[in-house]
């Protein structure tokens, strides 16, 4: 995420300024992105020190129950009525069915989540697979978690699990090959330790923090498959780390009575029970799903037929309108300029500590209430709703995709809602950002792990991205920019996008020939005329 043009966030260092704007931070990965997808990648080792030991699996496995899969209607409440048929285009798509119950007292630094994940994957067309991988993401360093799973129950049979990648994956290998279109029915039980504060120095994605716990992904998680092998690889600390595609979700929480649960999709129904309640809460075509829950208040208001809702602590009442404004003012001018979110409902999460914000589906986290550092935030993280929620890309090998573009929906957000010279203001401090690195000439479009350090990242992705940006609408003209952005979403909306993808949809707009553009700024790099 990327800070406002103040003098509070020039005084800042490039590291300490990439803590702030970026949801990422990256452990270098020995291999660079050209115009190729890599075709796999060498883990860099971890340090034992960041690591707690892996605790042994759950014992038992959980028998598969009747339950009948994820119905279209069962999608459509999570969906605006103009949507509703979204729920039935992808009959493939994998469905979650989990059932959680979580303990949090809010004056502890300690939480439990322990439930079960019912998994319906279909072997996609033309695939035959013989194991089935499991992402346990709050097992990776930048979740203050750990992750348990047990034996898995995989159409019937039960079978015992193998831990990778430091406990991030578990693997369940098959007894007979699974061939394509076959539906594969898991059932595994998982137990999540949280711990905190998650902010300081080292903020994390994942866990306890004043009060909130935060729990994105906290449920085992299906990989995409890349190029016909499972995409199970390391984030490098950093950067993003979920890479998933589009499932449709119905999920149930028993929580604390006494505290308040925001939830990506919608919810649908509620029970209370002595000093717990039970919610329960489905998603439209959705790639993720996160939580959150702590003493929030509400504000919430309607806009385009989206429910927005703010949920803060009470010590930042004062800020709530104006994080509520700014995601409804953004999630206007996301329909506008690039296409009509598809969702019911949009949350927008009080979590202090976690960066400047963290995107997932359906509800970003905002880290800065408090401080005077709240609308670019959440601006930012709204737009990710559009750029990685909607249109998928590959946060690990090609982060411009989702980073550079919300970076820059900021200056589109200044110049409809902001001051007079506020978004001229931000160009110029990403300029000038650009111009203190220590190699300005370094392309927009490699991974995470390729550049140098998470300053060299958050300057050259988040600032230079933003940059190409307002590069490319200069050059192909403000009409074919919009159009552009509208056909892009339109082609990609729940799917996954490349670099390719990217510049082939600016080229139609504009029946242009852009590679001079995008060798400089994007593929190649190279000195930036008049920066």
């Amino acid at each position: 995420m990327s800070s406002p043009p103040s003098m509070r966030t020039r005084r800042l260092g490039t590291a300490a300024l990439t803590l702030l704007l970026c949801s990422c931070q990256l452990l270098s990965i020995p291999t660079s992105l050209g115009r190729d997808a890599p075709s796999a990648t060498a883990v860099a080792p971890v340090p034992a020190d960041d690591l707690a030991e892996t605790p042994p699996p759950v014992p038992t496995p959980w028998p598969l129950e009747p339950t009948l899969p994820i119905q279209g209607e069962d999608a459509e409440a999570a969906l605006l009525p103009a949507f509703a048929r979204d729920a039935d285009l992808y009959p493939d798509a994998t469905r979650y069915t989990i059932d959680a119950s979580v303990t949090f007292e809010p004056e502890s630094y300690d939480a439990e989540i322990e439930g079960r994940a019912r998994i319906q994957y279909t072997v996609p067309t033309g695939a035959t697979i013989d194991d089935v991988p499991l992402m346990l993401w709050p097992n990776d360093r930048q979740y203050a978690s750990r992750m348990r799973v047990g034996a898995a129950t995989i159409n019937g049979r039960v079978i015992e699990g193998e831990p990778g990648l430091d406990g991030v994956v578990q693997i369940y290998r098959l007894e007979e090959s699974a061939s394509s279109g076959e539906v594969l029915d898991i059932s595994v039980p998982f137990q999540v330790d949280a711990s905190g504060p998650i902010g300081g120095p080292q903020p994390r994605r994942f866990g306890i923090t004043e009060g909130v716990l935060i729990a994105p992904t906290f449920y085992p998680l299906i990989p995409r498959r890349v190029g016909g092998d499972w995409q199970v690889e390391p984030a490098p600390y950093g950067g993003d780390t979920t890479n998933s595609d589009t499932a449709f979700y119905r999920v149930t929480l028993t929580v604390p009575a006494d505290l308040s649960l925001a939830a990506s999709g919608v919810e649908v129904a509620r029970t209370e029970d002595g000093d717990t309640q039970t919610l329960a809460y489905v998603s439209g075509p959705m790639r993720d799903f996160a939580f959150a829950l702590g003493p929030f208040e509400l504000k919430e208001r309607t806009v385009d037929g989206v429910v927005v809702r703010a949920w803060t602590l009470p010590e930042h009442e004062v800020e709530a309108q104006e994080m509520l404004d700014a995601a409804a003012e953004q999630l206007l001018l996301m329909n506008k300029w690039v296409g009509s979110y598809p969702y019911a409902e949009l949350d927008v999460v009080d979590a202090p500590g976690a960066f400047g914000g963290i995107e997932y589906p359906g509800l970003v986290y905002i880290g800065t209430l408090g401080t005077p550092w709240l609308i670019e935030p959440t601006v930012h993280e709204v737009a990710h709703q559009w750029f990685y929620g909607l249109i998928g890309d590959d946060q690990l090998f090609e982060p411009w995709l989702d980073e550079a573009v919300a970076t820059y929906t900021e200056i589109l957000y200044y110049e409809d809602a902001g001051p007079p010279g506020a978004a001229t203001g931000l160009l110029s401090h990403f300029r000038q950002g650009l111009r203190s690195a220590p190699d300005p000439t370094l392309p927009i479009g490699k991974a995470v792990g390729a550049y140098a350090d998470p300053g060299e990242y958050g300057v050259i992705v988040y600032y230079k991205g933003a940059l190409f940006l307002d590069a490319l609408r200069g050059e192909i003209g403000e009409a074919a920019f919009r159009q552009f952005l509208q056909e892009y979403y339109a082609d990609f909306r729940y799917g996954f996008a490349t670099g390719e993808d990217f510049q082939a949809a600016a080229e139609q707009a504009c029946a242009c020939d852009l590679d001079p553009l995008f060798d400089l700024w994007v593929w190649e790099g190279g000195e930036i005329p008049g920066l």
